[in-house]
């Protein structure tokens, strides 16, 4: 597996935020980066590019410097694996070692869920890009909106811990926002109050 290490770059038009959607606006900068590269770049009808599972998926975005939307992806998790949909970077932020970034963010994003499978649909233009980072192909090739695909399988050597593991020791760690999971959440700022106090009122 290769390594991919990137520079930060000085100047504020190379800044990339990469992040989980948290707002409409922020989903509606990833839904148009969808639709300029999958509609507009590879001519996919939107009825398509758009199948409903948006509303069941994170949504990943990210942002240059100035707040513009550069690059998305979804994630959607399975009893056991985790499916990394949609990744889609805009034409002219291509080169720059933001798909790879992209990616990592994702797998870094299951891996603090506990997944240590991950899954997805693969042209095959792009089949030599996820194999460096463990992905192989299984079962045959397959075709939609005009692509050829590959189905491709990460499993991790060692499992991941999970968050269940929180369940009666650290409950509030579970309401954490999605993008700090290791920082206090707005719930565990507040005093904490008695259990007396609750059944007292």
């Amino acid at each position: 597996m290769t390594v991919h290490q990137l520079c930060p770059s000085t100047d504020e038009t190379e800044k990339l935020t990469i992040k989980i959607v948290e707002d409409e606006t922020e989903r509606l900068k990833a839904m148009l980066v969808r639709a300029i590269v999958y509609m507009h770049e590879q001519k996919c009808p939107f009825h398509e590019e758009f199948d409903l599972n948006d509303h069941t998926a994170t949504q990943i975005i990210g942002l240059a410097g100035d707040g513009e939307p550069v690059l998305t992806a979804r994630i959607r998790y399975f009893n056991g694996f985790a499916k990394i949909e949609r990744l889609s970077i805009r034409s002219e932020y291509r080169g720059r070692g933001y798909g790879h970034r992209l990616l990592s963010f994702a797998l870094q994003l299951c891996r603090q869920k506990g997944f240590s499978q991950f899954y997805l649909h693969a042209q095959l233009r792009y089949e030599n890009f996820y194999s460096e980072y463990g992905f192989k192909p299984v079962g045959g090739n397959f075709g939609f909106s005009d692509y050829e695909y590959a189905e491709m399988v990460l499993v991790d050597a060692e499992p991941h811990a999970q968050p269940s593991k929180q369940i009666g020791i650290a409950p509030m760690t579970l309401n954490r926002p999605e993008n700090s999971p290791f920082s206090l959440g707005p719930l565990e700022h507040r005093p904490s109050v008695e259990r007396s106090t609750l059944h007292a009122n």
